[in-house]
């Protein structure tokens, strides 16, 4: 009798708690200069499939079924405080610098028509306090091709999201809720979502060195539609949060980098990739640029 009246009063006590709790889960369009835009779509360039063109025998048709393996490692800049305010439409500093690389596996598959498919993403594994489930997949072909230089184009789209605690990180867990080092109240950690969503264009330029022909210099031009969202999922004192934020706009993009052949199957190529960002980082400020710069490289073999 003591036990089913310990709990009858446990699930009382529960029931309460739940009831207690209040969920706030408005739903937000931002302009793509907002605070918030800034950083979804900062962190869904970092992720486009654009630039790091392996080398290829200029002159030679691409024959269907070859397929090229690669493995590409993008530097990520970390943001300063000032750059990482972007909460709350510029008031609240989020936990942004999760990871200082970004990695995923590739594979190219050669098609009819001089056609080749490129598919990629990473691992679906926490990383670094990160997990990610994003895929990306290009179709390319050459558009013009002399014996010394080729003009390609590609179109590429990518799908997915990451998950982390940007809103409520471990590390503001020790201070009191409310307090400076905790403003928002955070009570655990967050595990809010970012969806990076994007659909691109882009045309390469490669010429090869007649005096260094296992050299191969091109350069890159891209423009991008980016539809990206942010779900927070913050327990707070008072409330779950779960505000949606959504997105969308145009971006631009260029990269300049080099291929090497390193044997007659193994190529690495580095790239610089920039593009401008636009942000109006409180209202009635000027909006300015706050683009991204990073670089990147591509280790790729020829399985066939």
């Amino acid at each position: 009798m003591t036990v089913s009246k310990s709990l009858i009063i446990l699930f009382a006590v529960s029931a309460v708690s739940m009831a207690q709790t209040k969920v706030f889960a408005p739903v937000q369009h931002l302009s793509f200069d907002a605070p918030e835009s800034w950083a979804l779509k900062y962190f869904t360039s970092m992720t486009l499939l654009s630039g790091l063109e392996p080398p290829e025998t200029f002159g030679e048709e691409r024959h269907t079924g070859s397929i090229t393996a690669g493995f590409e490692i993008d530097w990520l800049p970390s943001l300063s405080g000032a750059r990482a305010t972007v909460g709350f439409s510029g008031h609240k500093q989020e936990d942004l610098n999760k990871a200082p690389i970004f990695a995923r596996p590739s594979i190219r598959v050669g098609l009819p028509w001089k056609l080749s498919v490129i598919a990629t993403g990473p691992a679906p594994i926490d990383v670094f306090g990160v997990t990610p489930s994003l895929f990306a997949l290009g179709i390319e072909r050459p558009v013009i091709e002399r014996p010394q230089w080729r003009l390609n184009w590609r179109v590429y789209g990518q799908l997915g999201s990451v998950s982390a605690a940007f809103t409520c990180p471990k590390k503001v867990l020790g201070f009191a809720p409310g307090s400076p080092g905790n403003p928002t109240g955070c009570v655990a950690e967050s595990n809010d979502t970012a969806t990076l969503r994007y659909a691109g264009t882009e045309l390469q330029f490669a010429h090869r060195l007649p005096w260094i022909p296992r050299l191969t210099p091109h350069v890159s031009a891209g423009y991008n539609l980016i539809n990206s969202a942010f779900q927070v999922n913050a327990p707070l004192t008072n409330r779950l949060d779960r505000t949606y934020l959504w997105t969308r706009g145009e971006t631009y993009h260029g990269t300049a980098g080099v291929s090497y052949l390193l044997t007659k199957r193994l190529a690495l190529t580095v790239d610089a990739f920039y593009t401008p960002l636009s942000i109006r980082r409180a209202a009635g400020t000027p909006r300015v640029n706050d683009g991204l710069f990073n670089v990147r490289a591509l280790v790729s073999y020829d399985l066939r």
